[in-house]
């Protein structure tokens, strides 16, 4: 079984329901994983997303069933196995910049070890380097040296380890204008995602109002395709990457459109 590492991008602010609510507060809330509690795109809505993208979007629907597998009385299975899609970044507003890709030392390491896991090696001592930096609570450290920047109410410290330093791979994992954040901090942020408030029509008619909670644009994730060795270049040449799929609720009012892109 070989493996191959893809980035996702949210380009629209995206709902991937978890069929749960929050004690009465949201009604619908995003996936997490068990573990971390960190947003998560799940295997099963995953490849839901893309088997559908392909199928209809790019009209291939012979290379969906192919890759994706069929169920039913026509059952055939698929040829690649796909990973959730976990967190990698979430993006923050500053009062210098647009906003400020921010990661924490957890995340960094829970990506190498994953990656050990699969055989995936070539960005090692990137990780390693990234997860050695501590910051403390209150204080995100920015990769590119940008000092006494307010990251929602976080002052963020100046770190010696120019943004210059890591590679293009990690950059396309994370985004640019990265800063890594305390896990405490990051886990208080990212357990209040942004919400927002939906009118629920009936008949055309106004009748209730319900709170969804969503990852903004420019999260990014990322997850792992397992195939055999002879059947990599199906889902290569037929996903490729840089591609723009649908994933998750609401897809009529935009949500959920996202960037696909290969990284190893």
């Amino acid at each position: 079984m070989k493996y191959s590492l893809y980035a996702i991008t949210t380009k629209t602010n995206t709902h991937v329901g978890s069929g749960q609510t929050n004690a009465g507060i949201v009604d619908n809330v995003v996936q997490r994983d068990l573990v971390s509690k960190l947003p998560i795109i799940q295997s099963t809505s995953l490849k839901g997303a893309l088997k559908e993208w392909l199928k209809k979007g790019l009209e291939k629907p012979k290379e969906a069933e192919a890759i994706f597998g069929v169920e039913g009385k026509d059952n055939v299975q698929a040829s690649h196995y796909i990973f959730p899609a976990t967190m990698l970044s979430f993006p923050m507003r500053s009062n210098q910049y647009f906003y400020f890709n921010v990661t924490c030392p957890a995340i960094i390491t829970d990506l190498k070890k994953q990656l050990n896991t699969f055989g995936i090696n070539d960005y090692d001592a990137d990780l390693a380097a990234l997860a050695a930096i501590d910051p403390t609570i209150s204080q995100p450290v920015s990769l590119e040296n940008r000092p006494n920047v307010i990251i929602e109410k976080h002052s963020i410290k100046t770190t010696g380890y120019a943004g210059a330093n890591y590679s293009l791979y990690i950059k396309k994992l994370f985004g640019d204008n990265v800063a890594i954040m305390n896990d405490q901090d990051f886990t208080t942020i990212t357990k209040r995602l942004p919400v927002i408030t939906r009118n629920q029509l009936e008949n055309g008619k106004s009748e209730n109002l319900f709170y969804e909670e969503i990852l903004p644009r420019e999260s990014h994730l990322t997850f792992l395709i397992g195939y055999q060795k002879n059947e990599k270049t199906l889902f290569d040449t037929e996903i490729g990457e840089n591609k723009l799929f649908q994933v998750g609720a609401n897809a009529t009012v935009g949500y959920g459109f996202c960037e696909l892109n290969k990284i190893k």
